[in-house]
């Protein structure tokens, strides 16, 4: 993944910096340390009951322990879109000039893209578990910021 450390080792002399939060960019970094990703692995954590992944290579080996091996495929498809939604927010960012991006822009993103991958499941019954899942983490979501808003309208 050409992100800012990986581009900086074959001698780009561009900023190091995350669009997010401008610390160094790495992988680790934008996909489990930059507030936006530990927002989203949040989501994630609330919607399904999920122990947080503690790094992109935790995701790939050991965070499915104990899951079927359908569900574990399935899981790691709403990973990658999450992943996903991501690297697009960033490039986003970079690319078209973008001043922010709200985490529920993130989160839509990637339930977007998981929705768009559910139609390409072989079989209807996963790509229908996805589509719930979908509606898990959007409605998630937006409790989390309902409840927000209601916190800072009781304040004096």
């Amino acid at each position: 993944v050409l992100t800012k450390d990986n581009l900086a080792r074959r001698n780009w002399n561009g900023s190091l910096r995350c669009y997010f939060c401008l610390k160094n960019e790495s992988i680790q970094h934008l996909f489990m340390d930059c507030h936006y990703a530990k927002f989203i692995w949040i989501i994630v954590q609330f919607s399904f009951r999920f122990n947080l992944p503690i790094s992109i290579f935790h995701i790939f080996d050991e965070w499915l322990l104990g899951f079927d091996k359908k569900k574990s495929k399935l899981i790691l498809v709403g990973t990658s879109a999450i992943c996903w939604a991501l690297w697009l927010s960033t490039n986003h960012m970079i690319f078209d000039k973008s001043l922010s991006i709200s985490y529920m822009q993130v989160i839509f993103r990637a339930t977007h893209w998981l929705r768009f991958w559910a139609q390409l499941q072989r079989c209807d019954e996963d790509g229908e578990f996805l589509k719930v899942a979908c509606h898990k983490m959007e409605m998630t979501v937006m409790q989390f910021f309902c409840q927000l808003r209601m916190e800072i309208n009781k304040k004096p």
